[in-house]
């Protein structure tokens, strides 16, 4: 994508430059009356006609290529931009963090996307839900969905399935646009298009897995909610304090791992437990609600996780929510 979505401020790159523009209002987006005809899996929400170029390809342009996009801000400010007039912008699909597809796009007609018009006449572009520099919002699911889109597209329009044809956006000649970025996996996408399988690794660390998780006299062990991971679990005051629980993990290689939290949900348990991930690029934090959803793997997201034996995740204690905070089991898995 162009630029940030949210708020409210936007540059979007039409043809073959960009343009700044304010966006007032977001429009509500539809309910989706129809599926793609392109693409089954989507559904159909048009973008406004003043934001593409009517078109027959093949006939017009040869498809040549898939343009892989960062939207800066949520699937739904992204299918409510592109129905925007004003916005200048827009693409074949966006794919959301939970694996939905909306097309908005023809296939068959050229989307504004690539800021660079040869290049939007010969590709498709695909938009996904997030934001370049954070961790969390490249899941397996929006994985899974766009390279489902590319398998489509490169069987129908004959488009290698090589790098030098499945691009970032910052790949683009010309371009003054950074996505998809560092974090997007492409090793593991484009295993995924040519549907090979990266080395798979899991490993679980529970508060009694030996050598592997440490914690201070502070927190105390209980056996309260049978929703527990094992035999007991670990809890704590919630206080502005460096007084982490950690789980050590023995990663085998800097790629990307699934981050998933257990842990038993009473009603007086906090309901803003900061979960601390050590990222390649630097420690990220996520919030869980632990009166919710307990008893079960939670997904935190996908993160870019350095090799070695290290703590790699944390519960914290440092939150100003009432209600223990809860240190129960983690499990990585690499995706």
């Amino acid at each position: 994508m162009v630029a940030t979505l949210s708020p409210l401020l936007r540059r979007a790159a039409a043809f073959g430059g960009g343009v700044a523009l304010t966006l007032g209002t977001l429009l509500a987006v539809p309910t989706a009356a129809q599926a793609s005809t392109d693409y089954g899996p989507a559904a159909w929400v048009p973008a406004s006609t003043s934001n593409y170029t009517n078109a027959s390809r093949e006939s017009d342009y040869n498809i040549n290529y898939v343009v892989i996009h960062t939207i800066q801000g949520s699937y739904t400010s992204a299918i409510n931009w592109f129905q925007n007039p004003a916005a200048q912008v827009s693409a074949h699909y966006v794919v959301s963090k939970g694996g939905a597809v909306t097309q908005m796009v023809r296939e068959a007609d050229v989307a504004w996307h690539a800021g660079n018009w040869t290049y939007n006449t010969q590709s498709i572009g695909i938009e996904h839900e997030g934001y370049v520099e954070q961790d969390g919002w490249y899941t397996e699911q929006m994985y899974q969905a766009s390279a489902a889109i590319v398998r489509s597209v490169t069987s129908k329009y004959g488009i290698p399935r090589d790098r030098a044809h499945i691009i970032g956006h910052n790949e683009v000649p010309g371009a003054t646009h950074t996505d998809p970025g560092s974090r997007w996996n492409w090793t593991y996408f484009m295993q995924l298009v040519n549907g090979t399988t990266p080395p798979s690794w899991t490993q679980t660390v529970d508060n009694t897995t030996a050598g592997r998780f440490t914690a201070s006299a502070n927190w105390g062990t209980s056996t309260y909610s049978a929703q527990r991971y094992g035999a007991d679990y670990r809890y704590a005051n919630p206080q502005a304090v460096s007084d982490a629980a950690w789980y050590k993990f023995a990663v085998p290689a800097t790629a990307s791992y699934r981050v998933e939290v257990w842990y038993p949900a009473v009603a007086g348990y906090n309901t803003t437990t900061p979960y601390v991930v050590v990222t390649t690029g630097g420690n990220t934090t996520v919030q869980v609600n632990q009166q919710a959803n307990g008893g079960k793997w939670v997904t935190l997201g996908t993160f870019t996780l350095a090799a070695g034996d290290y703590n790699a995740v944390g519960v914290s204690r440092w939150t100003s929510t009432s209600g223990y905070v809860i240190a129960d089991a983690v499990k990585l898995t690499r995706v």
